[in-house]
């Protein structure tokens, strides 16, 4: 068979093993599957082959991130941190400005730039500097006539009301990492006198008056694995929620053998939950996972927008990082990597070890026919790493879970588009939106071209955002 059955309420979730897609049979239709079947499929785009490319080039990832490890200095001492040594290299601003440049100029089609300046430690430890790497942005934003939008996220010990107000003013957006209630987060996101951080980063953050663009950044690991206690905890102070399982070298909390059942009972229980709050008529709690970067919320995204991916991540490819010794690394977590090292401020990316990175995430030789793999994309080469001491290998138990939550975000599709076909209508369009925040604004490019000479890109966006009647006005004299 090219598909797997699932059993959906009372009918059969049918998961094509070619492309990922899938169609929802009743009984009726189920039973005269086998008389019927090529046609079914067909007509459900089941037995679609998607075209894979062959060969990386810069123009495949539309936005491109670039990562700056500031420092590794921090104020707390995380259980899992896969940042287990603290140097005292320090980034300086010039060598910030000039990886800008350089990954700008690599990718000049990109359509976005996102700069995260959170490094492998605390950032808000060196404010000034953060707040002149934003600054910068605008000035670049202005220069290429595109969206260099800076973006980080902080252990919220040191998010003060004057942080929060410089952060903002050099247009910074900031989330912080949290990891649910007090007694869950207080296990592991510790000081280095051991004493729990939680009451501290809620008062920060209950200050903040202004929360809209705010999000929580949860790490998952064994001892927080009650999603749905997680989820309406931080809902009160955060409008967009992220969960992802911990990373780490050492492997603390991790999800493992011993636990992964019962993760993925803790996700079916979070994907009812969301199932019944949605319907219900509260979207909050799905707005949240789809607004963040949450591990569960890319599933659901992707499977609603019927999204194919031929990688699992753009590591080395649309995402790089500068640590501060000057080495460029694929991603944040791969800092001190040697496999994961592509090169060097001085000399630049080296091509050759680009090339083996594309090969690695977009071949996913040991994915085989999985039914995930057009969604998941393949392996995270940290995981692998961490797991196996090479980065092209599969972690059985991620996959697992991966597979689990793909599964999972079909069935919470389909329980929504059959029951209550607006909801599902208003989600989609979310969904939409979301991914449209990745992309260059077609309105705001389209008047920079025809006002070129009048406003400046972060002048006109300001305009844009805060006053939109201002920006029809401008728009409707070009």
């Amino acid at each position: 068979m090219n598909y797997e059955i699932f059993d959906f309420n009372n009918s059969k979730l049918l998961i094509s093993l070619i492309n990922g897609n899938q169609v929802i049979l009743n009984q009726e239709q189920y039973q005269k599957l086998k008389q019927s079947e090529l046609n079914i499929l067909k007509d459900n785009h089941m037995l679609d082959t998607i075209d894979e490319l062959k060969a990386y080039n810069h123009d495949l990832f539309k936005t491109v991130y670039i990562s700056l490890h500031t420092s590794s200095q921090c104020n707390l001492a995380c259980t899992y941190c896969f940042k287990k040594t603290r140097d005292s290299d320090q980034m300086k601003i010039e060598e910030a400005k000039r990886f800008i440049d350089d990954i700008i100029k690599l990718h000049p089609n990109a359509e976005k730039y996102i700069v995260d300046p959170t490094g492998s430690g605390e950032p808000l430890l060196d404010l000034d500097l953060i707040c002149d790497i934003g600054d910068y942005c605008k000035q670049k934003s202005d220069e290429v006539r595109k969206e260099v939008l800076p973006m980080l996220v902080t252990n919220g010990t040191l998010l003060t009301l004057d942080a929060v107000d410089r952060l903002r003013i050099a247009g910074i957006l900031f989330g912080v990492s949290v990891d649910g209630i007090k007694k869950a987060h207080d296990l592991n996101r510790i000081d280095y006198n051991g004493v729990g951080t939680h009451k501290t980063i809620l008062k920060n953050i209950k200050r903040i008056k202004d929360r809209t663009l705010l999000g929580a950044a949860v790490t998952l690991t064994n001892s927080n694995k009650d999603l749905v206690q997680t989820m309406k905890h931080l809902i009160k102070y955060f409008p967009a929620i992220s969960i992802k399982p911990v990373r780490s070298s050492n492997g603390i909390g991790g999800i493992c053998e011993d636990n992964i059942e019962e993760i993925k009972e803790e996700y079916s229980k979070l994907c009812s939950f969301l199932v019944k709050k949605t319907l219900g008529g509260d979207l909050s709690y799905i707005s949240a996972l789809l607004n963040g970067d949450d591990y569960l919320g890319k599933f659901i995204l992707r499977v609603i927008l019927n999204q194919k991916v031929q990688t699992r991540c753009d590591a080395g490819l649309g995402r790089y990082s500068l640590a501060a010794d000057g080495k460029i690394y694929t991603c944040p977590a791969a800092i001190d990597i040697k496999e994961l090292e592509i090169g060097n401020l001085k000399m630049g990316i080296d091509t050759q070890k680009q090339q083996v990175i594309w090969k690695v995430l977009s071949e996913r030789n040991k994915c085989g026919q999985c039914i995930a793999k057009y969604v998941c994309g393949g392996e995270c080469m940290i995981t692998s790493y961490y797991a196996h001491g090479k980065i092209d290998e599969l972690d059985a138990v991620m996959c697992d879970l991966k597979r689990h939550l793909y599964i999972s975000a079909v069935k919470f599709k389909f329980a929504i588009a059959l029951q209550n076909k607006d909801v599902y209508k208003t989600i989609k369009c979310g969904c939409i939106e979301k991914s449209n925040r990745f992309k260059e604004d077609e309105d705001l490019k389209k008047v920079l071209d025809a006002k070129i000479d009048d406003y400046t890109f972060t002048e006109l966006k300001r305009i844009k955002d805060e006053d939109h009647n201002e920006f029809n006005r401008i728009k409707a004299t070009i």
